[in-house]
């Protein structure tokens, strides 16, 4: 079973996300594409999924809101996915609000239960560029707020430079020389009113009408089964790579293998640069002894948290241009 490719559309509030998912989803018939949306807003009041639903009656859409899907509202990411995944969409185009870091939508997509279902397939962000330049000194009392608005440039694998129409072509020059402070890698792109060739996202995907049909079936001791889908894909079935920078490796654990926390913090230590975060379900000890353990790494810090889990043991390494050769075999090698 191919998996789902994910678009994760981010920018801070008013820079155009929500005009670039309308445009989209009116284009995506020419790409013979069926997409679904997931939509998150800050507000108790959903706003933005009427403005969808009006565009496109029979728009497959679940709506998050009251909360941002990175934080209160994570742990209702994979239902909501579960959800679309059930009309059997060609591609999912995730929405984040203003405030929201794609990263932790990256994490939330390599749950047990997801993992062998979607597949990142790009991080768009879309930039303000009348005001990009003054969020800094205005949210300059905020640390966490600052850092979220730079991550969503340094995780993109496409950036509009949107509102192009608003600036002079020397604040163009500087807003680019910023930007590129951040990400001197990603494509850039100068839009007004979101607009550019949507070939940069949609191409290269393809409808999944075209593809053997398969019934979906989700279970929360998945893990073997998503291990085995990255490690061994159907060559013939699967779309091409992902485009996204951001990219995650599944190692799978054999069940006998003696593993200790502090072999794990070593490994992850070494790698504290390359990797953005990591996470598995991992027995530890050895004999009559081992447990179950679910471990979490972000930002340099591991935790362990005792679980009842019972699949086949893996880890889950998420990461910017992740060296996956080195990675494996530096996890095979290691003791």
């Amino acid at each position: 079973m191919s998996k789902v490719p994910v678009i994760v559309i981010s920018g801070f509030l008013g820079s155009g996300k929500t005009t670039l998912l309308l445009r989209m989803l009116r284009e995506a018939a020419a790409f013979q594409l069926l997409p679904a949306v997931l939509m998150n807003e800050l507000g108790k009041q959903d706003v933005d999924g009427h403005l969808l639903q009006e565009a496109s009656p029979d728009l497959n859409l679940a709506k998050l809101l009251d909360g941002c899907i990175c934080c209160s509202k994570k742990s209702d990411i994979s239902g909501s996915i579960k959800q679309l995944l059930m009309r059997k969409p060609d591609v999912i185009l995730i929405e984040l609000t203003g405030v929201a870091n794609p990263e932790e939508i990256v994490d939330a997509l390599t749950e047990p239960a997801l993992l062998p279902h979607v597949k990142l397939h790009q991080v768009v962000t879309v930039l303000d560029a009348e005001h990009v330049l003054e969020y800094n000194s205005i949210f300059a009392s905020d640390r966490e707020l600052v850092h979220t608005l730079r991550r969503q440039m340094e995780v993109a694998d496409l950036l509009l430079l949107n509102k192009t129409d608003l600036v002079t072509d020397k604040q163009l020059k500087s807003i680019e020389k910023t930007v590129r402070k951040s990400n001197e890698r990603s494509l850039l792109l100068h839009t007004t009113h979101s607009l550019f060739d949507l070939n940069f996202i949609f191409g290269g995907l393809s409808s999944r009408q075209q593809q053997p049909s398969s019934s979906l079936v989700f279970n929360k001791n998945m893990g073997l089964q998503a291990v085995k889908t990255i490690k061994e894909p159907n060559k013939t079935a699967e779309r091409p790579a992902s485009f996204s920078r951001i990219q995650t490796l599944a190692i799978p654990i054999e069940d006998d293998r003696l593993i200790t926390k502090r072999s794990v913090e070593l490994y992850l230590a070494k790698w504290r640069k390359t990797l953005l975060r990591a996470k598995g379900y991992l027995r530890i000890g050895n004999g009559d002894k081992r447990e179950a353990y679910l471990m979490q790494f972000a930002g340099n810090r591991t935790h362990w948290q005792p679980t009842a889990f019972q699949g086949t043991p893996y880890l889950i390494l998420i990461g910017l241009d992740l060296d996956r050769h080195s990675l494996e075999d530096d996890w095979n090698n290691y003791q």
